[in-house]
């Protein structure tokens, strides 16, 4: 999980897990080779509950001469402006400040304090959502640069470690709240099923184990499997529907899974039960008909395809009025900009990294080709540019129609401008003349995002 050298960002709630997690790498950094670095995640949650957490863990650290980082966030904002649960917002804010930090201070890895009873109450939790193998794989050692040393001891384990070594921590009363079904599952139901299987704990975790290598050898079946029946671009993609159908119905589930990632960027809150009527629109819905997916994604079935693209703000609008964008908007770089028109923010952030976004939402250009300030405005007639990769300018309209962007939704897409050259339609493409090149020395990244 750590090698020399590393530097190991420990995530420190101040509870009994984290606690015993940054005491127990602080005895091993010496003889492992490792530094660390502590971090406390504030939620804005639980008022001064959460000062006094946030205290803890700062105490604690400065007691093992450790490093220490706080990040506060405003998970309750979050939820509202995502539409998610309180808790799934918390734990992307939480996950989002935790490799906010690490980048900060160039750590290689983010050590968590999960127990094998997370891993149990993750997996029942799955199951009740109707969660398939990915589900059921439970919470991963170890993901991209995510450690959870403690995976394999039970929680009571923790608490006796806390005690020998007469460590203080903090407990969370929310932890409590019978009205959370996690917490309905810690304290009624898994001791429900330890009467009648003691071992169910370690059966569960044991059970994660065999479907993270199902999960793995399934994924590349998948993988397999999207590549002969998917025509992917940086706005949406298309499914073959007559090569779709000729796939087993788990490839068929596992495919619907994958496309929908691409997209959104993870499978968070994506039920069984909006895959399967992903897969029932594949197979036998009408023409036209449409399945709305978690992160504002839609399915929609054409004659022959399949279409999962994310619904843009102005969609509603457009099939409204049809009228397009009024007005120009100076986008300063760097900086931001925000379009209550089309619930759009744009932002602007100068960078020398190389990396193309994987979304779609986000763009990298030559930041020595850009003429600032940016310009923001919808099409007009005779507008043109070259895409990313062509040699000679293209008509907007007819770049439309070839990415296949729904004629109403044509009006509502905002265009960046550099002078009077197209950078960015937003969400589509990027011009070939603003590209990054291995030239490139400064880049530009705009990235847009919904407005709440």
């Amino acid at each position: 999980m750590a090698a020399r050298g590393d530097l190991v960002l420990v995530a420190v709630s101040g509870g009994p897990d984290s606690t015993a997690l940054l005491h127990a790498l602080a005895q091993l950094r010496a003889a492992l080779g490792f530094k660390l670095r502590a971090a406390h995640v504030h939620h804005g949650i639980r008022g001064k509950e959460a000062d006094l957490d946030a205290a803890a863990a700062e105490a604690l650290a400065r007691s093992l001469r450790i490093p220490f980082s706080l990040r506060r966030v405003d998970a309750p904002a979050h939820a509202r402006a995502s539409g998610l649960s309180l808790e799934t917002a918390a734990r992307e804010v939480r996950y989002a400040a935790l490799a906010a930090i690490a980048r900060r201070c160039r750590a290689s890895k983010i050590a968590t304090g999960h127990t094998m009873d997370d891993q149990a109450e993750t997996v029942l939790l799955n199951l009740l959502r109707g969660a398939g193998p990915r589900g059921l794989a439970g919470i991963p050692p170890v993901r991209d640069r995510i450690i959870r040393p403690l995976l394999d001891l039970r929680r009571d384990e923790v608490a006796r470690y806390c005690q020998a070594d007469n460590l203080v921590y903090r407990v969370d009363r929310s932890n409590l709240d019978l009205s959370h079904t996690r917490n309905r599952l810690r304290h009624e139901i898994i001791p429900a099923l330890e009467r009648v299987q003691p071992a169910i704990v370690s059966q569960l975790a044991r059970l994660a184990g065999i479907m993270r290598a199902e999960d793995q050898f399934m994924s590349q079946q998948a993988e397999a499997a999207f590549r002969a029946v998917a025509s992917p671009t940086e706005q949406q993609i298309t499914l073959r529907l007559d090569a779709f159908a000729a796939l087993a119905p788990a490839l068929q589930r596992r495919v619907v899974r994958q496309v929908i990632a691409r997209i959104k960027g993870d499978e968070l809150d994506l039920e069984l039960e909006r895959v399967e009527a992903v897969v029932r629109l594949a197979l036998s819905g009408r023409t036209g008909a449409v399945v709305e997916l978690p992160g504002g994604l839609r399915a929609r079935r054409s004659y022959h395809e399949l279409l999962v693209a994310q619904a843009s703000p102005a969609t509603a609008r457009a099939s409204q009025n049809g009228k397009p964008i009024c007005g120009q908007w100076e986008l300063p770089v760097p900086g931001e900009l925000r379009i209550s028109e089309l619930g759009v923010r744009l932002v602007a952030r100068l960078s020398r990294s190389k990396k193309l976004p994987a979304k779609p939402t986000a763009a990298l250009l030559d930041a020595d080709a850009i003429q600032a300030p940016l310009l923001v405005r919808g099409k007009l007639p005779g507008d043109r540019f070259r895409p990313s990769g062509m040699r000679a300018a293209v008509k907007l309209q007819d770049f439309f129609v070839n990415m296949k962007v729904p004629r109403a939704d044509r009006n509502h897409v905002p265009l960046v401008l550099s002078g009077d050259q197209i950078v960015w339609v937003v969400g589509h493409r990027v011009s070939d003349d603003f590209k990054v090149t291995a030239g490139t020395r400064r880049t530009l990244l705009l990235e847009a995002r919904k407005l709440a």
